[in-house]
């Protein structure tokens, strides 16, 4: 008896081994299952901001580069053609490639920055398509334009001339661009179909991309630096609430000087030193218009190459008391059930005697492993 008592213990013991080792061979399905920080930990990458530099200006270069450089962050420089190396305080084609070669993005603001809607088709195609041209000469490739004045993106001549050239156009002026399109029920909006029914162009779409303008909203509220920095931590946090399940929102927020005092229109330095500093600290992740994808089929955007790590769905206890799938049969169940073999379980050892030896192969083994039945 004693000795069935040691066996029913070994196999017990080799039971629970063999489960261990089914559970690891689960792509450690077990281990994996404890979160390395506690269930308190939150999702990462849930909170995007995308960076539009328009109009090309010098102090762009000279100011917001280095803050951009300390933080790690890349930019969309919407550049003006025929400005670059020609007018004042504007960059030229050596800081322009500059930042290309960086992994700053580089897109299109037109040959000279004019009022699309004002211009005849054969002049909207040079403003439109030869600053594509333009740019690719310089041996930059280029995927997004940007309306002068943020018009033109309702008018079909304009969209379909845009859309012969670029994958993306950006436009203001909202807090976030929502990737469904979804959140412009009021303008009759479910996705981000290009044209509506009747064929005229949507609110909101890839040729239509809304930018949120940091400077013009500083200056029409009249902000001190203070309430211009809450303002921007207020719009680029509200994405939160709608990136509980995915990416669908993120605030793309459209710059233009960076420290020009006589320009109204400028941040200043050290306004935008604070404001990469707080997305910096909060974790954001800072991506370009060229981060975007299209879903043809379905008409929404998303952001390509971005894997998402989710919130823990339970806490450690829950995941110690209920591991990941592994073996169906418990330990307990080993003993008492284990796999068709001997014609007796380790219950009928522990009730009945063994049979003789030669009827059970697998006991007399284990007599001889453990010294038992002596």
């Amino acid at each position: 008896m004693k000795g069935n008592i040691v066996i029913v213990t070994t196999l017990s013991l080799i039971a629970f081994m063999t489960m261990c080792l089914s559970v690891n061979s689960y792509d450690h399905g077990f281990l994996s299952g404890l979160p390395a920080k506690s269930a308190d930990t939150k999702r990462q990458h849930d909170k995007f901001v995308i960076f539009i530099f328009s109009d090309g200006l010098k102090t762009q270069y000279t100011n917001a580069k280095p803050i951009l450089d300390k933080y790690g962050f890349k930019g969309t420089f919407d550049v003006i053609c025929n400005y670059v190396g020609k007018k004042e305080g504007y960059m030229n084609w050596k800081e322009i490639k500059t930042l290309n070669k960086e992994g700053h993005e580089i897109g299109s603001h037109s040959m000279n920055h004019v009022h699309l809607k004002q211009l005849s088709k054969k002049s909207i195609e040079y403003e439109v398509g030869n600053s594509k041209k333009c740019l690719n000469a310089h041996g930059i490739k280029v995927t997004s334009f940007e309306y002068p004045f943020s018009e033109g993106s309702d008018d079909k001549t304009i969209v379909s001339i845009v859309a012969k050239y670029y994958d993306f156009a950006t436009r203001g002026n909202d807090p976030l661009m929502f990737l469904r399109c979804d959140d412009m029920m009021k303008y009759g909006q479910k996705d981000c179909k290009t044209l509506t029914d009747n064929g005229t162009p949507t609110y909101a779409n890839k040729y239509a991309i809304r930018n949120w303008s940091h400077d013009f909203e500083k200056v029409q509220n009249s902000y001190s630096d203070a309430q211009a920095l809450r303002k921007f931590i207020d719009v680029v946090e509200s994405q939160s609430k709608y990136n509980k399940d995915g990416i669908k929102a993120i605030p793309i927020i459209m710059y233009h000087g960076i420290g020009e005092n006589k320009n109204d229109s400028a941040t200043d330095i050290d306004l935008f030193e604070k404001e990469m500093k707080y997305l910096h600290d909060k974790k954001f992740k800072v991506i370009t218009i060229s981060d975007f994808g299209y879903n043809k089929k379905n008409n929404y955007l998303f952001v390509k190459d971005i894997k998402r790590i989710e919130e823990p769905t339970a806490n450690v206890t829950s995941n110690v008391t209920t591991p990941a799938p592994a073996p169906t049969a418990n330990v307990t169940s080993n003993v008492t059930t284990p796999a068709p073999a001997p014609t007796a379980n380790v219950t009928s050892n522990v009730t009945t005697p063994a049979p003789a030896p030669e009827e059970n192969p697998i006991l007399e083994i284990l007599k001889k492993l453990f010294g038992l039945g002596k």
